[in-house]
């Protein structure tokens, strides 16, 4: 992890934080072979990211002070994502959060397997540990997206959503073919590992979600989001 990440309440006050579980405490010890004194970043969810230094530390508690403030950036985009299999979604969380999702909102597609929702990935907000590991690794962003899950597709609460797309190989159009303003803020809608049925496409296309051409080839979920969001980076810069 490149940035240690903390909850507000984990502050014991206005400069301090201790920290106790094993996981960071492994990292710092461990991974970064800290002493008192050091300087390491740290990110307080849905707050910022910080320098802090190191002014107490054994292998059962580091207490951490503040420093200064760094700079940030504001998650860009939001994915609509067709239930897959736990361990792709495990990936498309980390990896997408690292990348400045703003938020997730799966749902059971018609070809998604109907245990998908049933995983434990979802029970006691467990889903929350990858996106928390995705902000530690990307050390500039610091909100936690947010997260929904629906049985089916409920594409009504997108309605007012202005830069929509669905990835589509019935399409010769790609993000190249847009304007600067037609990518701010997009929502990207995925379909599950078996594709969309031609009956969501209908929907998606109904509910003004522009269809989008990112590759010759048939990819993985995963590898269709981590593309997409890169094409549309290199065109935001």
């Amino acid at each position: 992890m490149n940035s240690i990440c903390f909850f507000k309440d984990e502050i014991i006050d206005q400069k301090q934080i201790l920290l106790q579980d094993e996981k960071r405490l492994g990292h710092i010890n461990t991974h970064l072979k800290s002493k008192v004194s050091d300087i390491v970043t740290i990110t307080i969810l849905d707050q910022g990211i910080y320098k802090a230094k190191i002014v107490e530390l054994d292998l059962s508690k580091c207490v951490l002070e503040i420093t200064e403030q760094t700079a940030h950036k504001e998650p860009w985009f939001h994915l609509l994502i067709g239930l897959s299999r736990p361990q792709t979604i495990k990936k498309v969380l980390e990896h997408s959060t690292t990348l400045g999702a703003a938020s997730f909102n799966l749902f059971k597609a018609q070809l998604s397997e109907k245990s998908y929702s049933q995983s434990k990935i979802y029970e006691n907000s467990k889903f929350q540990t990858y996106m928390i590991d995705g902000l530690a690794q990307s050390k500039v962003y610091s909100q936690l997206p947010d997260f929904s899950l629906s049985n089916y597709l409920n594409i009504d609460r997108f309605k007012d959503h202005k830069n929509k797309y669905f990835l589509s190989l019935n399409t010769t159009d790609t993000f190249k073919d847009m304007s600067s303003n037609d990518l701010q803020n997009p929502l990207l809608a995925i379909g599950p590992e078996r594709g969309w049925t031609k009956k969501e496409e209908t929907l998606l296309l109904e509910a003004g979600f522009s269809p989008i051409k990112i590759s010759q080839s048939v990819l993985r979920v995963e590898h269709a989001i981590y593309t997409s969001v890169g094409q549309l980076e290199m065109l935001r810069l």
